[in-house]
């Protein structure tokens, strides 16, 4: 485990950065947009001039694969937009850290390109009025192409000491979630960087976004969901890889294991058993990621806020 996490985007992505060099025109949005790119989706021409329309302070379209041949047609057909191509395979946390490192607005969007983004999507006033809340990350409401509504209030919970998370469709304003579904959300820069962004050891985009998230809550942060913020999806929706895996270990390690105390966390020697019994790994190998992840813990332990039990048992009063 990278010990150094604290530090927002320490892990270094080979990419390629084309365009970008022309100042978006009438740039009333107070905030710069992240457009994650499947390469496969047939709205992207069209979201790219809706997004140039509504007046960005800066557009980011990240590719996830460097294999993008019309990617230079795209750079000259949108001058304003930089286009980040990464030359290795990324999971979505480290596509968007990679384009969050390039944003100096107070606060960011994270789309998709299977979105249909129109120009209510953030008018400048809700732009202005959301980030004014400083709030890590205020989450849209979710629609289906059908218009039905997606499940974006997620509430933690525990079984014999096994993370549970149960979702639910119904919202009201304000209303606290654990993570924003698939990373769609509107994330105040400054906290998002101080957090350290997401971690680039975990291979899973769904933990990667479950871990940045849980750390938000432990460390002092809130996730809370917007009605009057609304994204709808033009295409199906991929099904998001929760399986249990080394990612979900870390995430874990982080997460469930530390243990607050006297205004600091630290994961207790004797957590170690328990957490063997869940890993894959051999003795040693198991002993040295639960050493390393104590030691990021400890160089951590004044910024925790609370533990994942705290979160848990008190997740009504947020």
């Amino acid at each position: 485990m990278n010990t150094t996490h604290s530090i927002f985007n320490d892990k270094q992505l080979n990419c390629l950065i084309l365009g970008g060099l022309h100042t978006p025109k009438n740039a009333a949005v107070k905030a710069s947009v992240i457009l994650l790119n499947s390469g496969n989706s047939h709205m992207r021409m069209q979201n790219l001039l809706n997004l140039e329309g509504m007046g960005f302070e800066k557009i980011i379209s990240v590719e996830n694969d460097s294999k993008n041949y019309n990617i230079e047609d795209f750079a000259q057909k949108f001058p304003s937009v930089k286009f980040i191509i990464p030359l290795e395979k990324a999971a979505d946390g480290d596509l968007i850290n990679l384009a969050a490192a390039e944003i100096s607005s107070k606060s960011f969007l994270i789309l998709r390109d299977s979105l249909n983004v129109s120009g209510a999507l953030l008018t400048p006033i809700l732009a202005q009025k959301l980030s004014s809340e400083n709030i890590f990350c205020v989450v849209p409401r979710i629609f289906t192409k059908a218009g039905q509504g997606i499940p974006n209030q997620f509430i933690p919970g525990a079984k014999k000491s096994v993370l549970r998370i149960d979702s639910s469709t119904q919202v009201t304003d304000g209303m606290p979630t654990l993570y924003p579904f698939n990373f769609l959300g509107l994330y105040d820069t400054q906290k998002f960087k101080e957090l350290g962004g997401y971690d680039g050891e975990i291979k899973n985009s769904y933990w990667q976004n479950l871990d940045l998230s849980f750390r938000a809550w432990l460390w002092g942060e809130k996730i809370k969901v917007s009605t009057s913020f609304t994204v709808t999806y033009a295409e199906e929706i991929p099904d998001q890889d929760s399986t249990p895996d080394l990612s979900q270990l870390r995430f874990f390690l982080k997460n469930m294991a530390p243990v607050y105390k006297n205004e600091r966390a630290e994961i207790p020697a004797s957590k170690f058993w328990g957490y063997k019994l869940r890993s894959s790994c051999g003795l040693f190998e198991s002993l040295r990621q639960f050493n390393l992840a104590r030691s990021w813990v400890r160089k951590n332990r004044c910024r925790f806020k609370m533990d994942a039990y705290k979160l848990i048992s008190e997740w009504g009063s947020f």
